[in-house]
């Protein structure tokens, strides 16, 4: 009974992984045409925390996040957007698992006439950084559950879809720091 048990959670996992590249594949293959709108960017960053609560709070991981003192409205496409920003703090928690530090760090900041946003995280840094966003290149262990190379691929396409652009570099202090800087939204007209 126990053995079944077994089998069934494996199949479960192994379900879960199909359905997960199967919704990367699409979003790879798929040539996004919405065009970008007005997105509140530190609702987007509130939002991805929050589907994320649970596997923060199981990691132990601190969060350093403040919402920024000025609307960071930015040109993009809202579930677009998320998802760049749930997979950059996605695979930050992943870099950090076993960490003896594991605290992420997320910022808006003004860059000229872009809004930035920042993810740095306390895990081992980036092996190769030139290579973070060809498609199928991971970090992660061959064959584990969430290693399939295109995450970052998808995202970079995103952003710059967006027109905007996407880094990732180790930071000084260590750990992997990811910017995406985005197009300010033009302010509307009546509004201060």
């Amino acid at each position: 009974m126990q053995e079944a048990g077994e089998t069934l959670g494996r199949i479960a996992a192994m379900a879960h992984r199909m359905g997960r590249i199967i919704r990367n594949l699409r979003a790879f293959a798929r040539q996004e045409s919405e065009p970008a709108r007005r997105v509140g960017l530190a609702a987007v960053v509130e939002s991805a925390l929050e589907m994320l609560d649970a596997r923060i709070k199981q990691g132990e991981v601190s969060v350093q996040w403040q919402r920024p003192d000025f609307p960071a409205i930015v040109m993009g496409g809202e579930v677009r957007l998320s998802q760049v920003v749930l997979n950059l703090i996605s695979n930050a928690l992943d870099a950090m698992e076993g960490a003896p530090l594991r605290r992420l760090s997320i910022a808006i900041s003004r860059a000229e006439d872009r809004i930035r946003l920042t993810v740095a995280d306390t895990g081992p840094g980036i092996a190769d950084p030139t290579r973070i966003f060809d498609p199928f290149y991971s970090t992660k262990e061959v064959g584990s559950a969430e290693g399939l190379g295109l995450g970052l691929s998808i995202s970079y396409g995103l952003v710059q879809g967006f027109g905007g652009s996407l880094r990732g570099e180790n930071a000084a202090t260590g750990g992997a720091v990811f910017s995406v800087d985005l197009r300010e939204a033009p302010q509307r007209e009546g509004s201060l």
